[in-house]
């Protein structure tokens, strides 16, 4: 671990040896708050959703390894937020950012404990520019940034994403975002 790393762990009042999830760099502000710019994260999913690229000129898709995690990864760096592998996983991003949902998930969860700006919801409570993921029973399987919520008035009105891989832009998510939903998060702006 670097020493800046090591610092900035030691300022959080996080033992750097206990630290076992991925390293999340950021830009802390007063207030207990991450440097965010939601709209910054909408804007590259709106703009990214239906290439076959990313800000880093990678884009994978096929078996063991598809894009969905690595879109949302660069909409978060986007945002001012960049989740890197945890321990024991790798990445092909050419800027080293993560390509795994289990990766993305423990970033995030990192991150709602140590900043007041960054929430886990469930899907009743998700709104434009939420970071969601579903399951395959075993780990995440699948990520994508909200459009449109779910109306759980209305079980045939599923919610509407963007994501990579199924290029997904504003379109529906189908069925299984009830099925097989885990967890959501929101991080508020910050700049």
């Amino acid at each position: 671990m670097a020493r800046l790393e090591t610092e900035y762990l030691k300022q959080m009042g996080i033992d750097p040896r206990d630290y076992k999830q991925p390293m999340t760099v950021i830009v802390p502000l007063s207030g207990r708050k991450v440097k965010f710019d939601n709209w910054k994260a909408i804007t590259y999913a709106k703009d990214y959703c239906n290439r076959k690229t990313n800000a880093c000129g990678a884009y994978y898709d096929k078996p063991g390894k598809t894009d969905c995690a690595h879109f949302i990864a660069h909409c978060l760096s986007a945002g001012g937020i960049d989740i890197k592998p945890g321990d024991g996983s790798t990445t092909d991003c050419p800027t080293g950012l993560a390509m795994r949902n289990t990766d993305l998930v423990a970033g995030l969860r990192a991150l709602t404990t140590a900043y007041n700006n960054v929430q886990e919801l469930g899907i009743a409570d998700a709104i434009i520019g939420d970071i969601g993921f579903l399951n395959n029973l075993i780990r995440p399987s699948h990520s994508f940034m909200i459009c449109e919520p779910v109306d759980l008035r209305d079980p045939l009105k599923p919610a509407k994403v963007w994501s990579h891989t199924a290029a997904r832009c504003c379109d529906d998510m189908g069925a299984e975002i009830r099925q097989w939903f885990a967890t959501m998060f929101r991080i508020t702006d910050a700049v």
